[in-house]
């Protein structure tokens, strides 16, 4: 995640890219592949509103799927990633409240990248278990640096 970004601006993010999919689907403009299905995706978390891209498996080649068709695939797919993000949004705001976040701002860019790479392996990429995870990072190098937070 670019630690830059504020929950509001995620949260606009996220809205905007589920606007530009479903403008492409009723222009009959889109291509349906996934290009990311793992973190917080296209819906904002790749920094590219535009790779919100979906998959449909035709039974027909020859037909071409309408946008009842694409709505359908969609829909869930953008509720599931809602409930996703929800849960992240909802983490970050307890690590806000725990002072994590405060510290991680404090950091310079350089290790900024470095904890949140490290924080990308540990989850694989899904952030289930992040508040953990950080948390036990956070407590580490606060001994480590002879800090407390």
């Amino acid at each position: 995640m670019p630690w830059g970004k504020d929950i509001i601006e995620i949260q606009a993010d996220r809205t905007e890219a589920v606007r530009r999919a479903f403008e492409r689907a009723e222009r009959r403009n889109y291509t349906f592949k996934f290009k990311d299905r793992r973190g917080l995706g296209g819906l904002g978390g790749s920094g590219n509103l535009d790779e919100f891209l979906v998959e449909l498996r035709q039974n027909d080649p020859k037909v071409e799927p309408t946008v009842k068709d694409m709505m359908d695939i969609v829909i869930p797919i953008v509720e599931r990633q809602f409930r996703i993000e929800d849960v992240y949004l909802e983490r970050l705001c307890i690590m806000g409240d725990a002072g994590a976040l405060t510290w991680l701002e404090e950091l310079n860019p350089m290790h900024q990248l470095a904890w949140s790479r490290l924080i990308k392996e540990l989850e694989g990429n899904e952030w289930p278990g992040l508040f953990g995870y950080l948390k036990r990072l956070v407590e580490y190098l606060s001994l480590a640096s002879g800090t407390s937070h």
